[in-house]
């Protein structure tokens, strides 16, 4: 292959806008591809639209990140769309442009806290993983310090508005008062304290955008050929973006206006309706059906979407299942869901079960837990399909008893229940009685769920009978019965 030259600012067209000329409006903490997909791809094209004028300062705040990358390609990187819309494929490249610099938070903490005491400066963007975002972790003191830094330099300066994108419910407040109380111990607390709640606004934020990973070898050099350069920050991503922050519109558009052009960003003053609308379809989705998928023997989602039985049952869940028992409007719900379907059928995505899997049980008592809930409290009996995924999480945590891997921190919850059953957990069948026990002491487990599950009208008469199904007969004869089941067929999503 002949030797590409490596992307820089001698590649950002003359026909775009000057961004050598934006002022620094924006500080990022995190160098990853997510708010490469998000962040600085909507804050480019704000500023190709004329609607923001501005641009964006990374921080580096760990070993292993793409400062020194961003630095040696100016900043920019090319973005490259690729999946299903309406169920025709369709690849979007865009070369990205707003940012400007990055800086490492060890070695140039100076730099980081003279950007923050700018004027221009009016958002701090995060996305340091939820392993990170906690009292104890680097990131609440470090953001602390910056906006002490700025207390004391500008405390008249136009308000701060602090953006967090962490999966975590509530974001805003729960960094709020991780800032609070760490500015507790700080010289002029009370008077920080005070500023703080005049100058500085904490948005929840909820993103919803898959990307996927650095591309293979391959691919990432079919794609620089096409694009005539080297682009170490290659950043894949699938065309649905969604970017939901809580706040008052007005107040926030004045510092930020990312949200003129439609979709893509959303301001408002209530994010619970979105948040609520991807935990419950999207992730959902994908937390019920990872331990079929995985007993299965199916490695990716968009495997299992096209999977004649897995694929079936997807629609099931979503449509007949989740849709009903949750609580949105329908319309807007079944909408939602048939994108869910074109975003697993991706065919540029590698997304696996495995990874997706991990803190399985958390997830499933967050994602599908309340879906349970709401559609056996609103029709008077068990959805049988989450029920199949229930079953099938049962007997998966059993195959990760002896390796758990670290993969899932809240497996011991689960596992003292198998151990009381099956004390030994041998290779070999389980006996039914054992199942039956098994399903009644899980299922019952409040502390657990946020709930007995068994007084749910049916659940535990079904999941049961699928645990005892899926022993017996394996995972492909219980999807065949669920297909078979009255409520099943009589839905006509095969």
């Amino acid at each position: 292959m002949p030797h590409l030259p490596r992307l820089s600012g001698r590649h950002w067209p003359e026909s775009a806008y000057r961004r050598s000329e934006l002022p620094e409006r924006v500080l990022q903490f995190g160098t990853g591809m997510l708010l490469r997909a998000v962040c600085a791809a909507a804050v480019d094209a704000a500023n190709a639209a004329g609607a923001f004028r501005g641009r964006i300062v990374v921080v580096q705040s760990t070993p292993h990140g793409q400062a020194s990358t961003m630095n040696a390609q100016d900043g920019l990187f090319t973005l490259v769309e690729r999946g299903l819309e309406r169920g025709q494929p369709l690849e979007r490249t865009r070369l990205i442009g707003s940012i400007s610099r990055a800086l490492l938070a060890d070695a140039e903490w100076h730099a980081v806290r003279n950007v923050v005491a700018r004027p221009e400066l009016q958002v701090i963007v995060s996305n340091v993983t939820e392993g990170a975002f906690r009292l104890d972790a680097a990131f609440p003191p470090r953001l602390t310090d910056l906006l002490y830094t700025r207390f004391e330099r500008l405390p008249d300066g136009p308000s701060l508005f602090v953006i967090p994108t962490e999966l975590v419910d509530d974001n805003g407040p729960r960094l709020a008062a991780m800032v609070d109380r760490l500015a507790e111990g700080l010289a002029r607390g009370p008077e920080f304290r005070e500023w703080l709640a005049r100058r500085v606004r904490f948005c929840s934020s909820l993103v919803d955008r898959i990307t996927t990973g650095t591309p293979a070898a391959d691919v990432h050099a079919t794609l620089e050929r096409r694009l005539g350069y080297a682009d170490a920050l290659l950043t894949v991503t699938e065309p649905h973006c969604f970017w939901a922050i809580e706040a008052d519109p007005p107040a926030l558009r004045a510092a930020f206006a990312i949200d003129a052009l439609p979709g893509g960003v959303i301001f408002a003053p209530d994010i619970s309706f979105y948040r609520k609308r991807k935990l419950r379809l999207l992730n959902g989705a994908h937390t019920a059906m990872a331990p079929l998928a995985l007993l299965a023997g199916v490695r990716t989602v968009r495997e299992a979407t096209e999977h004649p039985r897995l694929g079936a049952f997807l629609r099931h869940i979503l449509f007949e299942e989740i849709v009903p028992g949750i609580d949105l409007p329908a319309d807007a719900a079944a909408a939602f869901a048939r994108t869910v379907i074109d975003r697993f059928r991706n065919p540029w995505l590698e997304h696996e079960w495995r990874v997706i899997a991990t803190n399985q049980t958390a997830k499933l008592r967050l994602r599908v837990v309340p879906a349970i809930v709401g559609f056996a409290r609103k029709q008077g009996r068990a959805p049988q399909g989450l029920a199949l995924g229930c079953a099938a999480y049962l007997r998966w945590v059993r195959s990760r008893l002896a390796h758990p891997a670290g993969e899932d921190v809240d497996l011991p919850l689960i596992e003292r229940h198998w151990r009381a059953v099956d004390p030994d957990a041998a290779p070999g069948p389980v006996l039914a009685t054992a199942l039956e026990r098994l399903a009644a002491r899980a299922l019952a487990d409040a502390g657990l769920w946020g709930a007995n599950l068994t007084e749910l009208p049916g659940l535990l008469e079904a999941t049961t009978r699928w645990l005892l199904a899926l022993e017996r007969d394996g995972v492909d004869a219980a999807l065949e019965a669920l297909h078979g089941m009255p409520d099943y067929a009589a839905t006509g999503r095969t």
